[in-house]
């Protein structure tokens, strides 16, 4: 997903699969004010764009009555496994024998 283009079916399918969650989103955002905060929108506006993408879906939280964003099981997959080639291509096991120091005490 992070390399491919998105097609248009592709992103309108996400969208109107999250449109009622979106909307709620807009709502509440509103009734907050943070559309008249720049950062704020600019973070709302990425949130969508992630929607857009499948990266992340929402759920309705009846409990707070608010709407709860969550990342896709997809997208954690991925996640996992950016992670786990970072850790396996950037840890020497040691112990380590020999040392390119210098002993310094000597």
């Amino acid at each position: 997903m992070d390399n491919e283009i998105l097609d248009e079916k592709f992103v309108r399918r996400k969208v109107m699969t999250q449109g009622v969650n979106i909307l709620r989103a807009i709502i509440e955002s509103y009734h907050s004010g943070i559309f008249d905060d720049p950062k704020a929108s600019i973070h709302l506006c990425s949130l969508f764009a992630l929607v857009a993408e499948g990266k992340v879906i929402g759920h309705f939280d009846s409990e707070t009555a608010s709407t709860k964003w969550t990342l896709s099981e997809d997208y954690m997959k991925r996640l996992q496994e950016i992670e786990d080639d970072i850790l396996q291509s950037k840890i020497l096991k040691g112990p380590w024998k020999n040392s390119l120091d210098p002993d310094v005490n000597t």
